[in-house]
């Protein structure tokens, strides 16, 4: 068997794995009984405005995603669903996140024709805005609630990668300068874009809000949820305490749409605030699957309607990459300053 494919069953299996040891870690000590006592409470029709607050904050995504887009004629509908197809991709594998930019970016380079590194740029944008509010969030909660200190090990580091992301963004025309850095294609264009939407105040400040809001409106969800079934905290915390259990979870290998880690980490985290851990894994069910479950049920025929696209460029990964990565030849540098790329986002 090729080195990579063993490679690749080596990785599937270990998340698999770990996935089933900590779905253990969790039920062992669950009391069933006080589980469906805790399910008996939940009012079904109060899941109906968690999940709307979960679709809206996706839209916002893709609302977020065309301000980074200009000039293109993609559509604003279109864009949510090609996330929802990401999204989608990412649950149902393994590998979480990198299957997910991969699809979209095959969808709107091939189907909608959008150059590759402006959607190199703009996916490297919606990325790093998503980790520097979210790092945000969790740094606040780190100050106001005092039963996150316990995760003081994990959150300085983050907290580190977050502020270098911002300097980033607030440097991106002087970092762009950087010969070294002028060789990575997808890198350039990256800063390119950074640059012009910094210098866009309004479409930059309105990135960030519908960011915040968008993320907020996930906590809502949650808050929802909570209420049903009897947890009472703040809407506010449970936007904290989602943020960090969705960052959690989604660093530590495990099987698809993060199962077993979000609920060990949702478990854990509640009971800080002790949350019993038979309600707690009930909310940790419930809130998982209306986070999983709206985005790939609307995703799944954007993918089945564009596998092919996707799996052409699965194959063509070489040389998708090499066209992003490397350094544009003297002509193409000589056609496209980084006026010419400003000018093409206007």
């Amino acid at each position: 068997m090729p080195r990579k494919k063993v490679l690749t069953v080596v990785w599937v299996t270990g998340s698999i794995v770990v996935a089933l040891v900590l779905g253990w870690l969790v039920l062992r000590a669950v009391s069933w009984s006080d589980m469906m006592s805790a399910l008996s409470r939940v009012s079904w029709d109060t899941l109906v405005p968690a999940a709307s607050a979960v679709i809206v904050s996706t839209f916002l995504q893709a609302v977020r995603w065309k301000l980074m887009l200009p000039g293109e004629s993609v559509s604003t509908a279109r864009l949510f669903f090609v996330r929802n197809a990401g999204l989608g991709i990412n649950n149902l594998m393994v590998a979480k996140g990198v299957l997910g930019d991969a699809s979209e970016l095959a969808m709107l380079t091939k189907a909608d024709k959008i150059d590759g590194g402006k959607v190199m740029a703009s996916l490297f944008m919606t990325r790093t805005l998503d980790f520097v509010i979210t790092g945000i969030f969790v740094f606040v909660g780190f100050l106001v609630v005092p039963q996150l200190s316990v995760f003081k090990p994990v959150i300085i580091p983050g907290l580190v990668t977050m502020a270098a992301l911002f300097l980033f963004v607030l440097f991106a025309r002087r970092i762009g300068r950087l010969p070294l850095l002028n060789r990575v294609k997808a890198l350039e264009s990256s800063l390119h874009a950074f640059a012009f939407l910094r210098d866009r105040q309004l479409s930059f400040w309105l990135s960030i809000s519908l960011t915040v809001l968008a993320w907020m409106l996930l906590g809502t969800a949650a808050w929802i949820v909570a209420q049903a079934i009897g947890i009472q905290l703040p809407m506010w915390t449970m936007s904290i305490l989602l943020v960090g259990v969705t960052l959690f979870s989604g660093a530590i290998p495990s099987g698809p749409s993060s199962v077993g880690s979000y609920e060990l980490a949702t478990v854990y985290v509640l009971g800080l605030f002790s949350v019993n851990r038979s309600d707690a894994l009930t909310f940790a069910l419930l809130i998982h699957a209306l986070v999983v479950l709206p985005p790939t049920i609307m995703g799944i025929p954007m993918i089945s309607r564009e596998w092919k696209t996707f799996r052409k460029v699965t194959v063509q990964g070489g040389t998708l990459l090499k066209s992003l990565f490397l350094r544009r030849s003297a002509k193409s540098r000589h056609t496209t300053s980084s006026s010419d790329v400003s000018g093409e986002m206007a």
